[in-house]
């Protein structure tokens, strides 16, 4: 085998083995991914980007960077905003600049660089990388408002400070050249203008032809990669590095402009974004020279830690100054803010262009930005979950069940779960169905849960399990296909309306319409009969004698439902031999039963 491909095969395994290992142990992948760029780069030179990929790394880079950014516009909607529209574009519009000052003017004094290098360096700094933001968000399981705040900042700032550190670069380039400060704001203020407008325009002309039917399904998502690659270089070549404004612009009004079969793709680029970020870490990371890193001097560290806990902290403060945000989600927005991959590649690229220039300094700037994403990824990662249960800003576990259809026996399946503290939400459009639940004091929500509306209003965080029961076969499967994107295909189930509704079964897709709830058997009709024959949802414990568990058994007329573990965690059975959750003692099996059999068993 080559040198090339097994370099190749080893960005493969190392990304998909720290993404592994990060979903086992719960902790953010970003620094497995660093720490295997680093042990295969620097330490023991078993891969080499440059060799690997020649001329070719500086623009794929740049290309993957545009795709990454634009994916995580997708995911900013305006709704959001709603309780924090103040807060983000305070911390954007005065906290971006108020940022760049302040950590130009440390990075000068403290650290030593010329101006137009501290300059530079500001603005590259002045980015919160949301491919670290992201994974962060989902581990501590943060509140809407606090997350929303990030994720706002964290994607719109990167633009900015790549904007903000670009200008400072052209500017510096500029006064040498004899060219005048107006003069160069004025030419790259209507470039910059014509950039937004053009991607505004572009967003639309997408959504007119994704909506008239010029484009099939399965080239979609394909021809937005080509837009958001050619949007990039495009405008790059207009502005250097504008680019990103423009994919950033074009994806935030795709996604608020409703584009048909958005959610499809963004599927498709989540999917997409997870590999190029994988790899780019580890290729970023790999192409260290330790000679750089170890020119790092005691007033670097100094810098990073005024970074950190002074000028971030203040930054926020400052810009929050008179709006509704709380001061724990002050000091928790203040000391959040790790760096990502915007801002190693920009210092990467940037540096040499200022060393390039005659800013002899400018070499420094790689190494601290490099330092400041390890830094604060690190310790960001171990300190997000701590700081926000300290500060009260996270939402509950995830360990909720969602039932969308109001019948008896789901509302008496819900009292059941809820009286073991299982979060429970039953979910209908007919408020006469729902009526029952709540007088059984049990949440519910009344609408479509497919819609737009019930995305904004309905807080689906606490939920990790659904069951769709309503009569309606093909709406059960569409269901179970839009909420295993986010619970996980073996924890939603569907429910068959009766025996003869069983072939309408069979000719959907079996990808697409969710796991049988505990059997094939099971079905709307059934369980409204065996109900009202007397059938209950009930709950034993599993208790174990002479080294053998106690547990009920699993008969015709007691069916076991499903397993309440010691840690709280439900699973319901299903049809698959495979899925079957195994007891251990102190257990809690749900059983549907007609006798008094499924009292608790006792204790040894």
């Amino acid at each position: 085998m080559d040198t090339l491909s097994f370099q190749i095969i080893l960005i493969a395994l190392f990304a998909m083995a720290s993404q592994w290992v990060a979903w086992r142990l719960k902790i953010p992948a970003i620094l497995f991914l660093l720490g295997s760029g680093f042990l295969l780069g620097p330490v023991l030179g078993a891969l080499n980007p440059h060799e690997l990929m020649g001329d070719f790394l500086k623009p794929a880079i740049a290309a993957a960077v545009a795709i990454i950014l634009f994916e995580g516009s997708l995911q900013l909607h305006f709704h959001e905003l709603r309780d924090t529209q103040r807060v983000v574009r305070r911390i954007t519009l005065y906290g971006a600049p108020i940022g760049w000052v302040l950590i130009s003017v440390a990075a000068h004094y403290i650290t030593g660089l010329d101006w137009p290098t501290a300059i530079t360096l500001g603005g590259i700094l002045v980015v919160t990388g949301p491919t670290v933001v992201m994974p962060m968000l989902r581990h501590a399981r943060l509140n809407k408002r606090v997350a929303s705040v990030l994720k706002w900042e964290g994607i719109v700032n990167d633009p900015l400070g790549v904007i903000f550190a670009i200008l400072a670069y052209e500017y510096f380039v500029s006064t040498t050249k004899g060219i005048s400060g107006l003069s160069f704001f004025a030419e790259n203020g209507v470039t910059l203008l014509i950039i937004t407008l053009l991607s505004f325009g572009a967003a639309h002309l997408t959504k007119r032809i994704f909506e008239r039917g010029h484009m099939p399904e399965y080239l979609k998502a394909p021809f937005l990669v080509c837009l958001v690659l050619t949007a990039f270089f495009s405008c790059n070549a207009l502005l250097y590095e504008s680019g990103l404004i423009a994919v950033t612009v074009l994806g935030i009004t795709l996604t608020n402009i409703h584009t048909r079969s958005i959610e499809e793709i963004k599927r498709f680029k989540e999917t997409t974004t997870l590999l190029l970020v994988s790899g780019l870490f580890l290729l970023l990371t790999a192409d260290l020279e330790l000679e750089a890193l170890l020119n790092l001097n005691w007033k670097s560290f100094i810098f990073i830690f005024a970074l950190l806990f002074i000028i971030r902290p203040l930054t926020i403060f400052i810009s929050t100054l008179g709006t509704n945000i709380t001061l724990s989600e002050v000091i928790f927005t203040g000391l959040i803010a790790p760096r990502g991959i915007v801002c190693a590649a920009m210092a990467g690229i940037i540096g040499p262009l200022l060393v390039k220039s005659g800013f002899e300094s400018g070499e420094q700037i790689f190494p601290i930005a490099f330092a400041i994403v390890v830094i604060s990824v690190t310790l960001h990662s171990f300190m997000v979950k701590p700081l926000a249960e300290k500060l009260k800003l996270t939402s509950p576990e995830q360990n909720g069940v969602m039932i969308v259809g109001g019948y008896e026996w789901s509302i008496q399946l819900a009292e059941t779960l809820k009286a073991r503290e299982v979060p429970v939400i039953i979910i209908d459009n007919n408020w006469s169905s729902l009526s029952k639940a709540k007088l059984a004091d049990i949440p519910v929500y009344h609408g479509e849960l497919l819609s737009d509306e019930t995305e904004f209003t309905l807080d689906f965080t606490a939920y990790n399990t659904l069951i769709a029961a309503t009569p309606n076969p093909a709406y059960n499967a569409l269901i179970c296909e839009n909420l295993a994107h986010e619970f996980g295909s073996e924890r939603v189930f569907s429910i068959m309306p009766a025996e003869d509704s069983k072939s309408e079964r069979r000719k959907i897709s079996h990808s697409v319409q969710g796991q049988p709830f505990i059997n094939n058997q099971i079905t709307l009709e059934r369980l409204y009969t065996q109900f009202n024959e007397g059938y209950r949802f009930k709950i034993a414990r599993v208790g174990k004698k002479d080294d053998e568990l106690i547990i009920p058994e699993n008969t015709d007329s007691n069916v076991h439902t499903g397993i309440i573990a010691k840690s709280g965690l439900v699973s319901f059975y299903t049809q698959d031999p495979t899925s079957v959750i195994a007891p251990r003692k102190d257990d809690l099996i749900i059983t549907f039963t007609q006798n008094d059999g499924a009292e608790e068993a006792a204790e040894s």
